[in-house]
């Protein structure tokens, strides 16, 4: 974040980043076969779009858009596609979440550490109330509801603890009530394409 608390300068460096990277595999396009493309994309490319992207909720549309177009660098290179050719589709044949959608996945996914890892760091937990249930069991795998926040302000809405518990409370429970966080991501996952492609 810069002195005007914006993250331009953050998503600029991603941009960089990912361009450099971007650029050294562009040489192979060619040469490689496409299960390889998908494998660097996704070790090479979408770990630097990721980086950190739970902490910049308040990010612009604009940058948001050009978080976007970097996602969409990556696809052009796995399927050799040119600059103006349409990529949804083929975004949906890798199962890959659009960027917002990915970033919620983020999201609730470390809030899904913070709320069952007994080791969570409890400065995080804290900072979670879970609602009371009286009409349903407190049996182990049955997650209440989060108390969402009271948030006068769009940066407060935009703070983790307000922006996590709104979506974790928007889940199907068979997500909430995951037993691991393996499973957790599987079923998130799922729900978050069906989501993307409607």
């Amino acid at each position: 974040m810069d002195c005007n608390f914006s993250w331009a300068a953050h998503v600029n460096e991603v941009s960089k980043r990912l361009h450099y990277t971007f650029h050294s595999l562009k040489r192979l396009q060619f040469f490689l076969p496409s299960k390889t493309k998908i494998m660097l994309a996704q070790t090479l490319l979408l770990p630097i779009l990721d980086y950190a992207d739970v902490c910049y909720l308040d990010v612009t549309e604009e940058l948001l858009r050009k978080l976007e177009r970097l996602q969409n660098l990556a696809i052009r290179f796995i399927f050799g596609l040119r600059k103006f050719d349409r990529i949804s589709h083929f975004r949906a044949q890798l199962k890959w979440l659009p960027i917002r959608c990915r970033r919620d996945m983020h999201i609730l996914s470390t809030l899904f550490n913070i709320l069952c890892d007994p080791n969570a760091p409890s400065y995080l937990r804290s900072r979670f109330n879970l609602l009371p249930s009286p009409n349903r069991s407190r049996r182990p795998g049955i997650t209440p509801m989060l108390d969402v926040p009271k948030c006068n302000t769009k940066f407060r809405l935009n703070s983790f603890s307000v922006r996590a518990s709104i979506l974790w409370n928007n889940l199907p429970k068979d997500i909430q009530t995951s037993p691991s966080l393996v499973s957790f991501k599987h079923k998130l996952k799922k729900h978050l394409l069906s989501l993307a492609n409607v």
